[in-house]
């Protein structure tokens, strides 16, 4: 049965944000994938599940008329191949960035050649129904907007004006970042996304599980205390 909720506390998940910092430039990495200044870059990384949506995502791509929209995916997994195959397909080899596997000191700079981050998972499928990735962490620790769809954990972790916006399905991804493009708000939701990562920074996250093992010690201590009095 476990303990009783009220002596229970949820931590969020912590992120380096020293590593991951907004500081870092991403120049070097547009310019190693022949992206350009003007390109409008939306970023991806991690395992690619076929329920991903990211051939969702790649296939509003091919629709969409704004040549300078391009689509960065860093990882591989089960739709790899699929992609590859809708690149060629459709022409889009320097729309459609697939950068591969890569190590995880490369991470944040990778990131930092993005403009929006997505997360673009079918929202009815049972394993995305209550994981937060770390990656959100890392895409806002670098100032990034991302677009979600409306998984249930992400919603319940991030909220809403925290930096995520959500769409209904996959399909729908490209059109939101057209518009957070058009708007101009893409800046201003990136600020807030490092803004509230850095409210759940490591340092932040240990001196609260400090502060609560002082208060369960404390409590422990009073027990005892108490015990002793009337006995």
């Amino acid at each position: 049965h476990g303990a009783p909720q009220e002596r229970a506390q949820v931590l969020r998940a912590g992120i380096d944000t020293k590593r991951f910092s907004p500081g870092i430039s991403g120049d070097p990495v547009r310019k190693q994938y022949g992206l350009m200044k003007e390109d409008t870059v939306l970023f991806f990384m991690g395992w690619l599940y076929k329920f991903s949506g990211l051939k969702e995502v790649a296939l509003q791509l091919t629709e969409s008329k704004t040549r300078s929209l391009k689509l960065f995916i860093v990882g591989e997994g089960d739709t790899y191949e699929e992609l590859q195959q809708m690149r060629e397909k459709y022409h889009l080899q320097d729309r459609i960035i697939l950068a591969g596997k890569k190590p995880y000191e490369e991470i944040p700079a990778l990131i930092a050649a993005s403009d929006i981050c997505l997360l673009p998972a079918y929202p009815r499928e049972p394993i995305m129904q209550d994981i937060v990735p770390i990656k959100m962490y890392e895409y806002m620790a670098m100032e990034k907007p991302v677009i979600s769809t409306r998984l249930p954990g992400i919603v319940e972790e991030f909220g809403e004006d925290n930096g995520v916006v959500y769409v209904d399905k996959p399909e729908d991804a490209i059109a939101k970042a057209l518009k957070l493009i058009q708007d101009g708000s893409a800046k201003e939701l990136g600020l807030k996304a490092r803004e509230f990562v850095q409210k759940n920074s490591w340092d932040n996250i240990t001196d609260e599980f400090e502060k609560i093992l002082e208060q369960v010690i404390k409590d422990k201590q009073d027990n005892i205390s108490a015990n002793i009095k009337t006995s």
